[in-house]
C-alpha cells in the first residue's frame, strides 16, 4: 500500500474539478510531533442537554450573555437572570415582544439590553430591572446593539451617523451631550463591539475604532489610522474567538466575506470556495454566530438561517468545515453561546433548550451527527490507473454496548467524475467495541483517470481518522477513445 494526501483542507465551492472536498461535523487537528500522522481528522462535539430556560418550549433565546455567576437571556417578552448550573429563574423584567434576536452587554454591575426598540438596565448587586425612558434615560432609541468597554456603555442611533455613550460605569444614565458621529464615512451606523479595550463602530462599508481618551462627557475619539473598508454583514454574525473579533463583512466591491480583526489588523478568513456559496445565498444579512472551544480549538461557528447552512471555522487552523444537525443538509441546532460561570453555553435556534458542546456525546440531544469527508482527487498525472485496495487507519473498536452503533459502519462511496456521480454505497465495519486491531479497508474500484472518495458515518460513536492508504497500479492500460 501506498501512504497518499487523502485529505486536504478546501471546501468544494466553486468548481468540482478544482476541489471535491467536504468535511461535515468533523474539523482537522495539526500534530505536532508527527508521530503516526500529521493531520487528524476528529469529530465535532455533540449538543448535550443541560436545561431549559423559561417555561415555554417554543420560545429560543433571543440573546444569551453570562458573567462569574449568571447566565442572562431574552425569551419571548421577558429578560432573565438564571442560575448557571440549573439554568433555574432567579429574576427577571419585561422587553418588547418578539423573535428577533437583542443585544446584551454585561459589566461588573450592571445588564444592559436593547432589544431594537427601547433600552433596559438590571442592577446585577441590588437585582433591580428598569425600563429605561426612550430620550431622557434612553436616547438610543430603536437600537439593535449595545456593548461594554472601557467603562462606558455603548449603543448606536439607527439610521444615522451617532452612537451614545452612558455615564462611566452606569447604564442607567445617559448624557444627552454624551454623543459623537462616525468620523471617516457619510455612512450609516448598524453596530458596535468592543476589542482589545477599543470601541468598534461597524457600518455598511467601512468599520472604525475609537478610544478612550478621558474627555468628558462622551470619552471616545476616533483612531483615524485604523480606519478601514469592511462593512458589516450581517449584525449578528460578530463573536470574539481567542482574542479576536470575527464577522461576516462585505468589501468594497459588495462581496460578502468573513474577515478577523485582530487589534486594528482586519483580514479576509473566508476562502474563495466558501465566498461562491456564501455569496449565491438569498440572503446573508441573517447570518448568527456562536462560539466554542474543544481541546485547542477555538471555534467560530457561522449559520444562515435562510440559506439553512452552519460553517465551523477552527481558529486555531484556518480552516473551514461544514456542520449540520441530522441526516438531511440543514443547519446546525446550535444559535447563541454565551460563557457564564466557568462554562460555556449554546442555545436552540428553535426551542429553550440549552445546551453544552460535549467531545464524548456522539448525537446532537439524540438526533444523528452525520460525520462526513470527501477526499482530495486522487490521480496520477492525468493517466489511467486502476485501485484495487483502498485502507482507511481509524479508531476502531468503538462500538457502542448495545444499540445504533453496536456494531458501528463506515459507509464509503467513489466518483470517477470529479465528484459528479457516485457509486452505490459499500460499507465497511468500524469494529465492535474492545476490536482495537480492526482494520477498515475496501477493495476492487476499477480504473479511471480520477478518483474521489467520500466517506461517511452515521452511528454514535467516535470518528478519528488518522490515515488513508491505496494500492494504485500506475501500469498502462488502453484507453478508450472519447
Amino acid at each position: 500500500m501506498k501512504i497518499i494526501p487523502l485529505f486536504g483542507n478546501s471546501i468544494s465551492g466553486e468548481s468540482q474539478v478544482i476541489t471535491a472536498q467536504r468535511r461535515l461535523n468533523c474539523y482537522l487537528e495539526n500534530r505536532e510531533d508527527g508521530d503516526k500522522t500529521k493531520i487528524a481528522i476528529l469529530g465535532t462535539p455533540g449538543l448535550a442537554a443541560v436545561f431549559a430556560i423559561g417555561s415555554n418550549v417554543n420560545l429560543p433565546m433571543r440573546a444569551l450573555a453570562g458573567d462569574a455567576n449568571y447566565l442572562y437571556a431574552c425569551v419571548g417578552s421577558s429578560f432573565l437572570q438564571c442560575n448557571a448550573v440549573t439554568g433555574a429563574t432567579l429574576n427577571s423584567g419585561a422587553i418588547g415582544p418578539g423573535t428577533s434576536l437583542c443585544s446584551m452587554a454585561v459589566s461588573p454591575t450592571q445588564v444592559v439590553i436593547t432589544d431594537g426598540i427601547t433600552g433596559y438596565v438590571f442592577n446585577i448587586a441590588t437585582q433591580v430591572y428598569t425600563t429605561l425612558t426612550s430620550g431622557s434615560t434612553w436616547p438610543a432609541v430603536g437600537s439593535r446593539t449595545v456593548t461594554y468597554v472601557s467603562g462606558f456603555f455603548v449603543a448606536e442611533q439607527p439610521g444615522t451617523q451617532a452612537f451614545w455613550v452612558s455615564n462611566a460605569f452606569d447604564g442607567s444614565t445617559w448624557n444627552a451631550l454624551a454623543t459623537a458621529s462616525a468620523a471617516s464615512t457619510g455612512d450609516t451606523i448598524l453596530a458596535v463591539d468592543n476589542l482589545s479595550g477599543n470601541l468598534i463602530i461597524f457600518m455598511g462599508q467601512a468599520m472604525e475604532y475609537w478610544q478612550n481618551v478621558g474627555n468628558s462627557p462622551q470619552p471616545f475619539q476616533p483612531v483615524l489610522s485604523a480606519f478601514n473598508q469592511w462593512g458589516l454583514g450581517a449584525i449578528f454574525s460578530r463573536a470574539h474567538v481567542d482574542q479576536s473579533l470575527l464577522f461576516l463583512a462585505v468589501n468594497t466591491n459588495g462581496t460578502a466575506q468573513v474577515v478577523k480583526a485582530n487589534y486594528y489588523s482586519v483580514t479576509a478568513i473566508s476562502t474563495p470556495d466558501l465566498e461562491t456559496i456564501i455569496n449565491s445565498f438569498s440572503t446573508f444579512s441573517d447570518a448568527v454566530a456562536l462560539t466554542y472551544q474543544v481541546g485547542k480549538h477555538p471555534m467560530y461557528q457561522l449559520t444562515f438561517p435562510t440559506a439553512n447552512r452552519s460553517f465551523l471555522y477552527d481558529n486555531s487552523t484556518g480552516i473551514w468545515s461544514e456542520v449540520q444537525t441530522g441526516n438531511v443538509m440543514a443547519r446546525h441546532w446550535g444559535n447563541l453561546s454565551a460563557w457564564a460561570a466557568g462554562n460555556n453555553y449554546v442555545s436552540d435556534y428553535a426551542s429553550n433548550q440549552i445546551y453544552k458542546m460535549s467531545p464524548t456525546s456522539y448525537t446532537d440531544n439524540g438526533q444523528t451527527i452525520i460525520r462526513q469527508v470527501i477526499t482530495r482527487h486522487v490521480l496520477s498525472q492525468f493517466n489511467r490507473v486502476r485501485i484495487s485496495l483502498l485502507y482507511l487507519d481509524m479508531e476502531t473498536g468503538v462500538g457502542l454496548q448495545t444499540g445504533q452503533g453496536s456494531n458501528p459502519q463506515i459507509m464509503l462511496k467513489s466518483s470517477k467524475d470529479n465528484g459528479r456521480t457516485w457509486s452505490a454505497e459499500r460499507w465497511a465495519p468500524l469494529g465492535k467495541i474492545g476490536m482495537y486491531l480492526w482494520r477498515v479497508i475496501w477493495r476492487r474500484f476499477g480504473s479511471a483517470r480520477d478518483y474521489v472518495f467520500s466517506i461517511t458515518l452515521s452511528d454514535p460513536v467516535k470518528f478519528v481518522i488518522t490515515q488513508g492508504a491505496i494500492k494504485l497500479s500506475e501500469r498502462q492500460i488502453p484507453e478508450k477513445l472519447g
